[in-house]
């Protein structure tokens, strides 16, 4: 049942908080998850059928009965889940049950059974589930074991089966889908995103169906300390090709240049992008000191002859700007990079200031249910003389320093961050597996299988 339990909780995204500007993405299951779920839903079928239904009394005698104990058996030889367009999701089927009727006699009972699950949203904004329809039919009726008594009871037996077990059938459907809703409220709550900050998915309207895919467009609430952030205005349109994802996938994710700007602007807000660097002061490799750059800026010699360590702090002065093209994803970084020298009581002097610029490219990575991603510079790194302390210098000289001793040290800060990556919807003991992206303008699909842990 627990397949079942994912592909309809994947319908749960959340509920809205505020009015804000919200990023957007989509979601889109395929036939293939409603197929894969198909033996976990005939189980679960077949363990919701075993139930007692109400007496049957003997027409000819008032004061005796025979009484259906319970449905002892059943088997469901065909079931399957099939998306109704503009609608939700029919389930479809077939077998028999075995009605143990007083203590000895066993009847054998062919079913038919059609439910339509209608996808609604409940007062807290998550998705509620309901069988809206359902259809129950019985065929063949035969006694697997029984008195000769039975025969005399035959025609009033055979109506009494005929009106009541359709109707218990489709309440325990009922039931059986309902208690899903339960399993809805296990996505509700905040998804770590990295350093004091989290993310949570909303509903922004009713699912829609086709004959091949289910699809759901969701909202974006970003959250630093627990509180929502409040995002730029930032004028965007996500406009999709006509199929997207791989058509051999249950499930695909629609990740827009929007989303990754608003996940990233976050960690501008947390502080988490920001880096410093300091050289190793026993090193004799240490590139770090006022002794290293005084051979290219002449004045850091002459205000510090006594060799001094050096930091470099970096801190992110512009939203970081995502790039998605049909060829790859990248991200644009931008710096205020301070070069400070450490005095002997602890305290900083600014030697110079530079703007860096730094081009990123992502290569996109799915581990069970977060999308992570590793980085690789784009482009050489770009610096811009801001300020300084120490006169006019020649910036192509000591560029090749600066971005030696920032390079590594940033790679590795932006991979460590990156690596925490955002938690993807989905439920416990459910991954995401045989990922495959597809580039396009302004977004990306991430299509991939399920996998249920044991």
């Amino acid at each position: 049942m627990l397949r079942v339990y994912t592909l309809l909780i994947l319908l749960g995204m959340f509920v809205p908080f505020c009015d804000s500007r919200k990023p957007k993405a989509m979601v889109r299951i395929n036939q293939k998850a409603l197929d894969s779920v198909g033996d976990e839903g005939r189980k679960a079928l077949k363990a919701a059928l075993k139930t007692e239904l109400p007496d049957f009394v003997d027409p000819q005698e008032s004061e005796s009965q025979y009484t259906p104990n319970a449905i002892l058996d059943s088997d469901v030889s065909d079931f399957s889940l099939k998306f109704i367009p503009d609608y939700g999701i029919r389930l479809s089927a077939a077998g028999y049950v075995m009605l143990k009727i007083a203590n000895h006699q066993k009847i054998k009972v062919s079913v038919n059974i059609t439910g339509d699950i209608s996808v609604t949203q409940a007062s807290i904004g998550s998705p509620f589930l309901g069988v809206s329809l359902c259809k129950t039919t019985t065929g063949e009726i035969t006694v697997a074991y029984g008195e000769d008594r039975l025969k005399e009871l035959w025609k009033p037996l055979q109506k009494y089966i005929e009106i009541t077990l359709p109707e218990k059938i489709c309440l325990r459907l009922s039931s059986m889908i309902e208690r899903l809703n339960i399993f809805m409220g296990t996505l509700l709550g905040l998804h770590p995103l990295g350093p004091e900050t989290q993310i949570s998915y909303s509903l922004t309207q009713l699912p829609t169906f086709t004959k091949d895919y289910m699809s759901l467009i969701v909202n974006t609430t970003l959250y630093l300390l627990g509180k929502p952030i409040v995002l730029p205005p930032h004028e965007y349109s996500l406009t999709l090709a006509q199929e997207v994802g791989s058509k051999n996938a249950m499930v695909s994710f629609v990740i827009s240049e929007d989303l990754l700007d608003s996940i990233f602007f976050l960690m501008q807000k947390s502080g988490s992008v920001n880096l410093d660097i300091t050289g190793q002061l026993n090193s004799k490799d240490n590139q770090l000191t006022t002794s290293v750059l005084g051979k290219l800026i002449p004045e850091v010699l002459r205000q510090f002859p006594k060799s001094m360590p050096i930091v470099v702090k970096a801190r992110i002065n512009a939203s970081p700007i995502s790039m998605i093209h049909k060829n790859g994803t990248s991200i644009l970084f931008s710096y205020l990079l301070e070069v400070l020298v450490v005095s002997s009581n602890s305290a900083f002097k600014s030697l110079f200031s530079l703007d860096m610029n730094v081009e990123l490219n992502l290569n996109i990575i799915l581990s069970g249910v977060k999308l992570q991603a590793n980085a690789s510079l784009l482009k050489d790194i770009n610096l811009k003389v801001t300020s300084s302390n120490v006169g006019a210098f020649d910036l192509s000289k000591v560029k090749p320093l600066i971005t030696s001793v920032v390079k590594k040290p940033l790679l590795d800060h932006l991979n460590a961050l990156f690596d925490l990556g955002a938690i993807l919807p989905t439920i416990a003991q459910v991954g995401y597996i045989k990922p495959q992206v597809s580039t396009y303008e302004g977004y990306f699909v991430l299509s991939c299988e399920l996998h249920f842990q044991k």
